[in-house]
Formats: structure tokens, C-alpha cells, sequence
């Protein structure tokens, strides 16, 4: 290391600076690196949202029945059901297929997993849903097994002969759109090629009493797969 001196002239005077072996170019790229390693630290996944270079997903979800009135404009769903508010929003430029069908909500808390649920499939339609621990399905209570079972939700027919009313089952005549199935429709997210944003609801069965940080939600569609974590 070699300290200042400096020469004096009449003419002129000129300073010699210190040397220390590195250059101010090494200097910079050093703190850019280092920069650069704290930012990657600090990238985490936000809550209630996911992308990719295809797709951006932003979701709420709806358990507090209040909520899901003011989402439902008064109506509430029967207590078993919840939805998940979404906002959907393409990034390529090209049509991208989007369906309820792309889906699946999950409980970290005990494995559950739902399916989207269509408005028929909730309010009408003649379909019955089941909502029940998963040890006791798929079979009992007049259903058949030939509906899917989804971790505590069974989907199936129920026999006309039934004669005992289950509070948790529910059904009504095949082609019967009541207000509350037209109502959902409207609400929910759509099922088509869209190149622009899209909002919407999803609706879902979940058993037990669960809050938003229990919860993930996994879309598996054209755009690839992403899980939104709720907090």
C-alpha cells in the first residue's frame, strides 16, 4: 500500500491517492452481487396469489357468512359450502381456456381436497351432495359409489325410496333451476377462452371448521400449475 504524496510546484501540483489492489469496477460488481443474493432472499411467494409468464391469479376466500352474502348480493350458501373469490388474468396475448374445472381446494390442516363445484351441483339439478368425515364414505345413506369422492365430499344419486330426511342431504327435481342456481351461475367465474381479466367465484365443500391460512388453492390448466396460499 502506497500512501499520498504530493508534489509541489510553482507550475503545478499533483496528488498521488493510495492504492489497494482492487479497482472501483471490482467494487461495483461486488455490491451488485451482493444486492442481487438479498433480493433472491427476499422473493417469496405472496399470499392469495400465484403467476407464471401465462397467467396471473389473485383469490380471497369466503368462509364468514357475511361475507359470502355480500359476495352473493343476500343469498348465503347451507353452512358446509364456501367460495373463493377469484381474479383471473391472462398475459400471453393468446386465448387461454379457463374453466371452474382447472380448481381444487385443499385443507393443509387435515388433506381434504374439493373440486370446484358447479351452481347445480350446490342448488339444484337433482344432484344430492353429502358432506360427511371421509372414514365414512363412499358408501351408506342410500348413495351409490359411482359418485367421486373428494376427501369428506361424496357426490351421488339418492334413491326415491328414501323415506328418513338427512339435514345434509339435499336434493331437487332433475331440471329445476331455483333462483339460487341462476344466482350462482352469475357469479361464478367463467367457463371459456378469455384474453383479457376475468373475476368470478368458485364454490367448494369443506368439512369442519376451517379458517383462510388452512387452506391452498390449486389450479392445474392450460397456463401450468400453481398453488395461491390463503392467509
Amino acid at each position: 500500500m502506497k500512501f499520498a504524496s504530493i508534489r509541489n510546484s510553482p507550475r503545478n501540483l499533483s496528488v498521488t491517492l493510495p492504492s489497494f489492489g482492487f479497482s472501483c469496477a471490482s467494487l461495483l460488481c461486488a455490491f451488485l452481487l451482493h444486492s442481487s443474493g438479498a433480493l433472491a432472499a427476499d422473493l417469496k411467494p405472496l399470499p392469495n396469489q400465484a403467476g407464471n409468464d401465462d397467467i396471473d391469479l389473485t383469490g380471497t376466500v369466503l368462509i364468514v357468512r357475511n361475507d359470502i352474502k355480500l359476495a352473493l348480493d343476500g343469498p348465503d350458501l347451507p353452512p358446509e359450502y364456501m367460495a373463493v373469490r377469484m381474479k383471473v388474468t391472462p398475459k400471453s396475448g393468446a386465448p387461454l381456456r379457463l374453466s371452474p374445472d382447472d380448481f381444487t381446494l385443499l385443507s393443509r390442516k387435515n388433506g381434504e381436497r374439493s373440486p370446484a363445484l358447479s351452481p347445480h351441483q350446490i342448488a339444484g339439478g337433482g344432484t344430492v351432495l353429502i358432506v360427511k368425515p371421509a372414514a365414512n364414505q363412499p358408501r351408506g345413506d342410500g348413495t351409490t359409489a359411482n359418485g367421486p369422492v373428494w376427501g369428506g365430499v361424496a357426490l351421488g344419486r339418492k334413491s326415491p325410496s328414501t323415506t328418513n330426511a338427512d339435514p345434509s342431504v339435499r336434493t331437487e327435481n332433475a331440471g329445476d333451476d331455483g333462483p339460487l342456481v341462476k344466482l350462482l351461475t352469475e357469479k361464478s367465474l367463467p367457463d371459456k377462452d378469455i384474453k383479457t381479466v376475468v373475476e368470478g367465484l368458485l364454490y367448494f365443500a369443506m368439512d369442519g371448521k376451517l379458517k383462510p391460512k388452512d387452506l391452498s388453492l390449486i389450479y392445474q390448466g392450460p397456463a401450468g400449475k400453481l398453488i395461491i396460499d390463503f392467509k
